[in-house]
C-alpha cells in the first residue's frame, strides 16, 4: 500500500509541536529546524520528510531508518523499544511508546489546524466512488484534499490528512473498517463535520458476526459527528435509517424512492449508463451518468446530497457527475476482441455481487450477458450460503453464461443449477487461467462479460488472459478500448 501513497509536500507543524503531538522524547539530533512531511516508505521518501518506522506483519520499518536518513530524511519516529539502534544514526530521532499511534496522534494534530468541512464517508459498498464523486462535484469550485484510491485504513487515513494544505477548503475522508472502534479512532483522528453512510450489508463476517454488528460499526460515525454536524443518509436502507436517533445534530435524507430531501426520478439506462433527474427543493436537474449499474446511480446521488449539504449548485453537481469517469475496477467498461467487458473486479461481496449481475443484465446490446465471478471472501460461517445466493441471483436474472473461479464461488454454480439455469451454462473452474478456454468457446464479439470478485482474487487477471496473452505479460492496448472513459488505441 505505501508505495502508492504520492509523494507530499505539507505546510507542516513545528519540530516542537511534532515532539508534543506524538508524546515522543528526541534521542538524538537538533531540532530547530521544521520537516516538509511525512513518509513511511523509503522508496517514494521525499528529502526533508519525517520518516515514521512503521511495524506490520511482514515488514519493520526500523530496519530501514538508517537508509530514510541518508536519503535525506528530517528525522525518524521510532518505537522506544528499538531506539538504543539509533544512537548513532544521521539525523533526527524521536521515539515514542507506538509508531503508528504516533503517526495518526500527528495527523489528528495536523487536522486541528484546518476550520474546513471534513466529510467522512463509509458503508459495505460505494465507498469510493461516492467520495470520488462527491470529490469531483466539490472540486469544481474549490481545492478539495481527498484519499489517493482506497486508502482508508488505520495508516491511508491519516496519512491522507497530512496532507492538509492551507488553500484547501474541504477535505473528503472515505474510511474503511473490518471490526468494531475502528470508524471511531478514524473519527477521533479527522473530526469529520459532515458523515454518510452509503449502506450496510453482509462483511468483514469473520470479525463481526451479524449484519446487525456490521451496522453498528459503520454508524460509529454518525455517534461522532460533533452537536453541529450533518449526517447524510441513505433513506432506501433500513439499518441505516434506524441509525437517525444515534445523530445530535440534523440529518439529510436522499432516496430512489422518491421520499426525501434529495431524490432520483426517472431513472433509465442509457447505453453504458444512465439518465435520470436529481430533485431537491430548489430544483432539479437531469443527469447523463456514463457508468453502468443503478447502484452507481445510487452513489451518485448520494454525493449530490453531500454536496447539497454543503451548498453546491445543481448545475455544478450535474456538470462534475457528467464528466466523471469509473474508478479503475469499479465499474469500468471497456473494449476487449470485441466483447464489452464490465471490469468490477477491484472487491465484492454479497450486496455488491448481485448489484454488478443487474448492472449486466439491464445493460443494452443483442449479445450474451456472460458473468466470471470469484470467490467472496471474508464471510465467515455465512460463506456457503452467501455464494448460494448469488448463483440464485444470476438464475433469476437470466444470465446467460455463468464462469465461476475458486472453491467458494463454486457454492455460486450450485446455486445457478438450483435456481434453474441449466448445467451446461454453467463452469466451475479453479483459476483465472482455465477461464479464457471457456470464455473462447461461450462468448464472441458483441456479447458483454462482467467480471468481478474479492481483492484477494485478483480477479482482474481476467482481462489479460481474454486479450490472449498471460497475466505476467503488459497489458497491451491495441485491441482495448475504453468505452465510459478515455479511448486507448
Amino acid at each position: 500500500m505505501t508505495a502508492e501513497l504520492p509523494e507530499r509536500g505539507v505546510e507542516f507543524l513545528s519540530a516542537g509541536r511534532i515532539v508534543s503531538a506524538v508524546r515522543g522524547r528526541v534521542v538524538r539530533g537538533r531540532t530547530d529546524a521544521q520537516p516538509a512531511g511525512v513518509s513511511i516508505d523509503t522508496r517514494t521518501l521525499p528529502a526533508g520528510s519525517l520518516f515514521f518506522a512503521l511495524v506490520g506483519e511482514r515488514f519493520n520499518g526500523h530496519d530501514f531508518v538508517v537508509q530514510a536518513l541518508e536519503k535525506g530524511a528530517w528525522g525518524a519516529v521510532v518505537s522506544e523499544a528499538e531506539a538504543s539502534r539509533f544512537a548513532d544514526a544521521p539525523g533526527v530521532v524521536i521515539a515514542v511508546p507506538d509508531t503508528l499511534a504516533a503517526l495518526q496522534d500527528l495527523a489528528a494534530a495536523h487536522r486541528a489546524r484546518f476550520d474546513i468541512p471534513v466529510v467522512g464517508v463509509t458503508g459495505t459498498n460505494g465507498k469510493t466512488t461516492t467520495k470520488e464523486m462527491l470529490a469531483a462535484i466539490l472540486g469544481r469550485t474549490r481545492p478539495v484534499l481527498k484519499n489517493p484510491g482506497n486508502l482508508n485504513n488505520h495508516i491511508g487515513v491519516p496519512l491522507t490528512l497530512l496532507g492538509l494544505q492551507s488553500t484547501h477548503r474541504a477535505a473528503v475522508i472515505e474510511m474503511g473498517m473490518s471490526g468494531a472502534g475502528e470508524i471511531r479512532r478514524l473519527c477521533e483522528i479527522a473530526r469529520p463535520t459532515v458523515g454518510m453512510i452509503t449502506n450496510v450489508g453482509p462483511a468483514h463476517l469473520k470479525k463481526l458476526a451479524t449484519v446487525e454488528e456490521v451496522a453498528r460499526a459503520k454508524g460509529e460515525l454518525l455517534e461522532m459527528l460533533p452537536p453541529d454536524g450533518i449526517a447524510v443518509l441513505n433513506g432506501d436502507d433500513p439499518a441505516i435509517m434506524g441509525m437517525r436517533s444515534w445523530v445530535r445534530g440534523r440529518s439529510l435524507i436522499y432516496s430512489m424512492r422518491g421520499v426525501g430531501d434529495v431524490v432520483t426520478r426517472g431513472v433509465r439506462v442509457n447505453g453504458a449508463g444512465h439518465r435520470f433527474q436529481i430533485v431537491r427543493s430548489d430544483g432539479s436537474e437531469e443527469i447523463v451518468l456514463r457508468m453502468p449499474g443503478r447502484h452507481n446511480v445510487q452513489n451518485a446521488l448520494a454525493a449530490a446530497a453531500a454536496a447539497t449539504v454543503l451548498g453546491v449548485r445543481l448545475a455544478d453537481i450535474r456538470a462534475a457527475l457528467e464528466s466523471f469517469h469509473p474508478v479503475a475496477m469499479r465499474g469500468e467498461v471497456i473494449r476487449v476482441s470485441g466483447r464489452r467487458v464490465i471490469n468490477d473486479s477491484y472487491n465484492a461481496n454479497p450486496r455488491s455481487m448481485t448489484a454488478a449481475l443487474e448492472m449486466l443484465a439491464e445493460m443494452e446490446g443483442d449479445g450474451r450477458k456472460v458473468a466470471v465471478l470469484g470467490d467472496m471472501l471474508d464471510l465467515g460461517e455465512y460463506a456457503r450460503e452467501a455464494h448460494l445466493e448469488v448463483g440464485a441471483a444470476a438464475a433469476r436474472l437470466k444470465i446467460d453464461f455463468l464462469v465461476t473461479v475458486g472453491d467458494l464461488a463454486r457454492h455460486i454454480a450450485e446455486g445457478a443449477v438450483v435456481t434453474g439455469m441449466p448445467e451446461e451454462r454453467v463452469r466451475a473452474v479453479s483459476g483465472v487461467e482455465d477461464v479464457v478456454a471457456i470464455l473462447k468457446t461461450v462468448s464472441g464479439p458483441g456479447d458483454t462479460i462482467l467480471v468481478k470478485g474479492s481483492r484477494g482474487m485478483q480477479m482482474e487477471r481476467v482481462l489479460a488472459f481474454v486479450e490472449e496473452r498471460g497475466p505476467d505479460r503488459r497489458r497491451g492496448q491495441g485491441n482495448r478500448r475504453m468505452i465510459n472513459g478515455e479511448t486507448k488505441d
